[in-house]
Formats: C-alpha cells, structure tokens, sequence
C-alpha cells in the first residue's frame, strides 16, 4: 500500500505498533522456549548427564539462532498491517520448539521434533520470502535501501537454499537411522555423532547470522540517516 504524504505521521505510528507486536510476539514465543529448556536442562547439567548434555547446549543454540533471526526480519521488513499468517506461523514453530525442549534425554523423540521444527520453519522462511518481495518497491527509493534490499533476501535465499534443507536432510537421516538401528545408536550411544553434528552446525549458523546481523544493522542505520 503507497502512503500519502498526509498520512506519513499516522502510518508512521502505526508501523511502530506493528513493530512493537512483533517484538513482543518473538519475546513470549522464545521465552517460553527458554523456560521449557531450563526446566529440562536442569537436572541433566545437575546430574552431568553427558549424554543429553549435548541435546541441552544445542537447544540453547537454536534459541538464540530463532531470536536473532527472528529480531533482524523484524527490523527488516515488518509494517504495517500485520500478516496474521506470519505470527502463526512463530507460534506452530515454538510450539515444536518447545515440543523439542522437553525430550532432551530422548534422542529419538528430539530429532523427530526437531525435523519438524525445521519443516514449519522452511515454511516460514518461504512465506517471510514472498513477504520480502512485496516490499522491493519500498526499498528502491536510495542506494542505501537498495543495498538493504539486497542483502536482506540474499541471505533469505541463501539460507531457504542451502543451510535449510541441510538441516532437515541431517535431520531425517538421524530419526531413520536412530529408527532402523535402534541397538547402535540408543543402546551403544552412537545418537551422539549425530548430536554433537547438530551442535556444530548450529554454532555455524548462529555464527553466520551473528555477522549477518552486524552487516543488515549497518545496512539498516545507513537507510534512516
């Protein structure tokens, strides 16, 4: 929607509440992430359970990974009106989050629920993509927002391309192995080749997306000198 010039103030406003939902939307969302991890974290670092203390670092790490991902797609592109499908969305992949969260001494229940957190956040960011298309227009009016533009849907791409299906590929074969093989990987503990793979895959990612972050932050300050 093009905003007149009489109504900037009142669109103006009206993008800054739909800002602030979205920041309170990922806030309740990954706080109840972070409440279900630590009640079932507990007892296994209190225990030095190492065989799920693994499970319980990763966890945290995918935390962090939505947060910030999450934080700078609001910065990005969220305005007003609000995409109601776009919030859902938040929510089912917390729901499975959390899901996750609680079987952290459950090698097969988490990766089944982690490859469903993956599939319902491919689908997020296929949907948050279309949403990033719809406002090229709006980011063609400088240089500046032009290279905003750029950098925010090729890292959109990028990541829908490869570090996405990566994720869910790794996962599937875990839950077909852990399935098939239950003797090796359960009973002989081999579950942690497959976690500790996880783990390290996560802190890439969130190392990416930390960079990611300063580069669009950068991007973002330079728009709105």
């Amino acid at each position: 929607m093009v905003k007149g010039k009489s109504h900037t103030g009142t669109w103006s406003r009206l993008d800054q509440v739909a800002l602030d939902i979205e920041f309170l939307l990922i806030s309740v969302v990954q706080g109840v992430a972070l409440a279900a991890l630590a009640g079932g974290a507990a007892g296994i670092f209190t225990s030095l359970d190492w065989f799920a203390i693994p499970y319980a670092i990763t966890a945290f790490l995918i935390v962090l990974i939505f947060w910030s991902g999450a934080i700078i797609h609001a910065l990005s592109f969220i305005d007003w009106p609000l995409d109601l499908m776009h919030s859902f969305l938040y929510f089912l992949a917390s729901f499975v989050e959390v899901m996750a969260f609680t079987h952290l001494e459950n090698p097969m229940l988490w990766f089944i629920f982690i490859l469903g957190f993956q599939i319902v956040s491919a689908v997020l960011y296929k949907y948050d993509l279309g949403l990033i298309k719809k406002h090229e227009a709006r980011f063609s009016q400088s240089k500046e927002s032009r290279a905003l533009f750029a950098h925010t849907i090729g890292q959109q791409e990028r990541e829908i391309n490869s570090y996405v299906p990566l994720a869910i590929l790794y996962s599937a074969v875990a839950v077909g192995s852990i399935w098939f093989y239950p003797t090796l990987f359960i009973e002989k503990g081999y579950h942690l080749v497959f976690i500790t793979g996880q783990l390290l895959f996560s802190v890439m990612f969130l190392k990416n997306s930390m960079q990611a972050f300063q580069k669009r932050s950068a991007l973002l300050s330079r728009v709105i000198e």
